[in-house]
C-alpha cells in the first residue's frame, strides 16, 4: 500500500498548489519557492515467508509441455515444472474422480477421498479434513488468507474455511477468470500471507470445443494471467525485499481425449501439471518419454496433487510434527521423500499392512508411528511394514492413524479397522447350500449344485486377481462390447422351485460407476421389470431391487467402502413375504434391513431370460453398455459366490462376513 499512498499524496500536493495559485496574494515578493519533494520511502526489510498457489483448470501437462516449447507460454517457461499426478491410488481407498472439486479438495488438504471425503463436483460437498489455510492459521494466527475461484462449487466447498476464521478473504467470480486475477493481484498488493487463484477458462473451453484453436488461445490468456501475478510479486518485493515468495502451478485433474473432464483413472484425466519457482521438484521428471502412453503404476514415484499443501506449508513453516503428520503428501522442497504410502487392513482384521515408495537415498531408519506413538523401526530401505500390535476392548470400526519418517521426510495413512469377538464359521451353512464358487482360479461349483458360469458372448475367458478375500478373486470385467459380462447358469425351476433362498458374495469395486447392475436376472432398464437386481448407485451405495406382476420393493442407499472386499446377501422368502439386504463392510460395520414384498408377485421373479443371473450385468448382458447412468467397461470383484436354497439367519450372515473363513472349508 505504500506506493499507493505516495501517488495519493501527490495527488492532494498538487491540488493545493493549484488552488494557491488562483488565489492571489498580499505578497508582491516573486521569488519561488524552491519545489517540495515528496517522502522517500524506506523499502521493508522485514523478512516474510509467502505463497501464491495458482491453479489452471484445464491446462494438461502435455499442452503445457508443448506450448512451452513453442514458446507461446512464456511466463510458465520461468518455472520448473514436472508431470505429477491425481486421483488417488487406482483400485485403493484412495481413488476418487478426476473431477474438480476432488481434485482441489487433494491441492488443499495434501489428502485423498478417503479422508477428504470430497467425490464429486456439485454444490453441497464438505472437506472433513484441514486445509491448508486451517493449518497456517493455527501456526501462525496472525497469518492472512486469501482465495478467489473461477468455479461456484469450488467457492461454496471452502466456504466453511472462511466462516471459521481460516481464510481472510474469499471470491466467488462465477466463471471471469479476470476477476480471479485481479482479486488475486490486489491481495498481493496487500500483503497477504497466502493468495489462492483458480482459473477455469481452459476447462470450460476444452469441454466446449476440444483441443483446438480456442483452448490454444485460452491457455495463452492463463499465462498472461501468470506473468502479471508474477509482475505484482516482483513490484512487491522491490518494496519489500525481505520477502520470500513460493509460487507454484497446478492444475487439480487432467482431462480426457475429446478435452472433456469425465472423471475416469486413466493416464490423460490422472495426469496433471506441476510448477515452481523452486530449482528443484523432489523426484519431478524433465524427461517425460517413458511417462507417455497408458498409465504406470511405477509413476505413483512421481511428486502428485497431495504434496502441493505440503510444500506450502513448508515453505511457511507450518508443517505438523513428523509423529503427528497426517497428509498423504510430502513436501516438495526436501531431498527425501517418502510416496505412494498406503495402509491396508487385512480381511480378517487382525493386521495392516503398510507400503510406500521412497524418492531419495535414506539418511538413515524408517520410524513407523501410530496415533501419535512409535511402534516400529525399519532400515532406510525397506519399503512395507505389517502392524500386528494393535489391541481394541470394544466392538466396532476403530480408526489407526499411521504416520511414515525417514530424516525431515514424512507420509502419513489411514486405515480402519472392524474389530468384533471372532466368530466361528457356522457349520449349518452346509445346509441347502446349492452352488458354491470359490474363484480359487477356476470356475468350478465344489457344491456340485449343477451350476456354471459363462460368458454372454460365449467366448471371453475369466480373470482372476492375486488379491483375493481368501486367496484369489474372479476379477469380472465388462468390456465395451454390446454384449458382455459374465452369468451364473443354474438348474430350470431352481428360483421357481424354492419357498426361499440366500444368494451371497464378496464384492469389491472402486464404487465410481453409477447404476450398474452387480447381479441380475432381469431388463434393469426398469426396476419394475420382473426379477431381482442388485446394483451399484453413485454414492458408492448398494441398491436392492425386487419385482413381479408390476410391482416392485427396493432397499436403497446402502453404503459400501471402495476398493475394499465387502460381504453381500440378499435374502428372498415367499412365504414370509419379505426382502432381506445384508451387507458387511470393514470400515462400516454390518448392517441388515428387511422389507414386506407387499403386491409384488413372487412366481415371476425368475425373470423371463432363462436360468441365469448376470454378474456384471443384467439378465440380458447389455445394460453396461447400452443404458447404465456410467456406461461403457467396467470391472467387478467376486469371491465365495453361494447360493442356499432357504433363508440364511442373521447369525449365519455374520459368520460368513466375520468368521474370516471361506464357505468352501465346510467341505471335507
Amino acid at each position: 500500500m505504500q506506493a499507493l499512498n505516495w501517488r495519493r499524496w501527490c495527488a492532494a500536493l498538487l491540488a493545493t498548489s493549484a488552488l494557491a495559485g488562483c488565489g492571489g496574494s498580499d505578497d508582491d515578493d516573486d521569488t519561488e519557492a524552491p519545489p517540495t519533494q515528496p517522502p522517500v520511502t524506506q523499502p521493508d526489510p522485514t523478512p516474510a515467508d509467502k505463497v501464491l498457489f495458482i491453479g489452471v483448470d484445464g491446462l494438461t501437462y502435455d499442452a503445457m509441455r508443448r506450448s512451452v516449447a513453442d514458446k507461446s507460454l512464456p511466463n510458465m517457461a520461468q518455472l520448473n515444472a514436472t508431470r505429477a499426478w491425481t486421483g488417488g491410488v487406482t483400485d485403493a481407498p484412495t481413488q476418487q474422480p478426476t473431477l474438480l472439486a476432488p481434485g482441489w479438495a487433494t491441492l488443499l488438504t495434501g489428502q485423498w477421498a478417503d479422508q477428504h471425503g470430497v467425490r464429486y463436483s456439485v454444490q453441497g460437498e464438505t472437506l472433513q479434513t484441514p486445509t491448508l489455510f486451517q493449518r497456517v492459521k493455527q501456526a501462525r494466527p496472525e497469518a492472512r488468507s486469501a482465495a478467489a475461484f473461477n468455479s461456484t462449487v469450488l467457492a461454496g466447498l471452502i466456504a466453511g474455511q472462511r466462516d471459521a476464521g481460516y481464510l481472510q478473504s474469499l471470491t466467488d467470480c462465477a466463471g471471469a477468470d479476470d476477476c480471479v486475477a485481479a482479486q488475486a493481484r490486489d491481495r498481493i498488493t496487500e500483503g497477504y500471507d497466502v493468495v489462492v487463484a483458480q482459473f477455469g477458462a481452459p476447462e470450460r473451453v476444452a469441454s466446449e470445443n476440444g483441443f483446438g484453436s480456442a483452448y490454444d488461445g485460452a491457455i495463452r490468456q492463463a499465462d498472461t494471467a501468470i506473468g502479471v501475478l508474477a509482475k505484482q510479486i516482483a513490484d512487491r518485493k522491490a518494496e519489500h525485499p525481505g520477502e520470500k515468495w513460493l509460487v507454484i502451478v497446478a492444475s487439480s485433474h487432467g482431462l480426457g481425449k475429446t478435452g472433456v473432464s469425465d472423471g475416469r483413472p486413466m493416464s490423460s484425466n490422472k495426469t496433471i501439471l506441476l510448477a515452481a519457482n523452486q530449482p528443484a521438484l523432489l523426484g519431478g521428471s524433465a524427461d517425460d518419454a517413458s511417462f507417455d502412453g497408458l498409465w504406470d503404476n511405477n509413476w505413483y514415484a512421481l511428486p502428485s496433487a497431495a504434496d502441493v499443501a505440503p510444500t506450502v506449508l513448508d515453505h511457511l513453516k507450518a508443517l505438523p510434527a513428523a509423529a503427528k503428520y497426517d497428509m498423504a503428501g510430502t513436501s516438495l522442497a526436501g531431498k527425501l521423500a517418502l510416496r505412494h504410502t498406503a495402509a491396508r487392513t487385512s480381511t480378517d482384521n487382525k493386521s495392516v499392512t503398510l507400503s510406500w515408495v521412497r524418492v531419495g537415498e535414506p539418511a538413515g531408519d524408517i520410524v513407523i508411528s501410530r496415533d501419535g506413538a512409535e511402534i516400529a523401526r525399519v532400515p532406510g530401505t525397506a519399503a512395507e511394514y505389517v502392524d500386528k500390535g494393535f489391541k481394541f476392548e470394544t466392538e466396532g470400526v476403530h480408526t489407526l492413524n499411521y504416520s511414515v519418517a525417514v530424516g525431515n521426510a514424512v507420509s502419513a495413512a489411514r486405515t480402519t479397522v472392524a474389530y468384533t469377538k471372532p466368530l466361528p464359521l457356522l457349520a449349518s451353512l452346509r445346509t441347502g447350500l446349492t452352488m458354491l464358487f470359490p474363484f480359487e482360479g477356476n470356475m468350478t461349483d465344489v457344491a456340485a449344485g449343477g451350476g456354471a458360469i459363462t460368458p454372454f458372448d460365449g467366448t471371453q475367458a475369466p480373470a482372476y486377481a492375486d488379491t483375493g478375500v481368501f486367496g484369489k478373486m474372479f476379477k469380472n470385467d465388462r468390456s465395451a462390447a454390446a454384449l458382455g459380462g459374465f452369468k451364473l447358469d443354474y438348474p430350470a425351476g431352481m428360483l421357481d422351485a424354492a419357498q426361499a433362498f440366500t444368494i451371497g458374495f464378496w464384492y469389491q469395486s472402486d464404487g465410481t460407476a453409477n447404476d450398474r447392475s452387480i447381479l441380475g436376472n432381469k431388463d434393469y432398464n426398469s426396476g419394475g421389470n420382473p426379477g431381482i437386481t442388485i446394483a451399484q448407485w453413485a454414492g458408492p451405495v448398494l441398491y436392492f431391487n425386487l419385482a413381479g406382476g408390476g410391482s416392485r420393493v427396493d432397499i436403497n442407499n446402502v453404503k459400501f467402502t471402495p476398493n475394499k472386499p465387502v460381504y453381500v446377501a440378499m435374502t428372498v422368502n415367499k412365504t414370509a413375504k419379505t426382502l432381506t439386504a445384508s451387507v458387511y463392510d470393514s470400515e462400516l460395520g454390518f448392517s441388515q434391513r428387511t422389507i414386506g414384498t407387499g403386491s409384488v408377485d413372487l412366481t415371476k421373479i425368475a425373470g423371463v431370460y432363462g436360468p441365469h443371473i448376470g454378474l456384471n450385468e443384467d439378465g440380458r448382458g447389455t445394460y453396461g453398455v447400452c443404458c447404465a447412468g456410467t456406461k461403457g467397461p467396467y470391472t467387478m470383484y467376486f469371491d465365495d459366490l453361494a447360493y442356499w436354497s432357504r433363508a440364511l439367519t442373521e447369525a449365519e450372515v455374520k459368520s460368513l462376513a466375520l468368521s474370516g473363513k471361506s464357505v468352501s472349508e465346510l467341505f471335507p
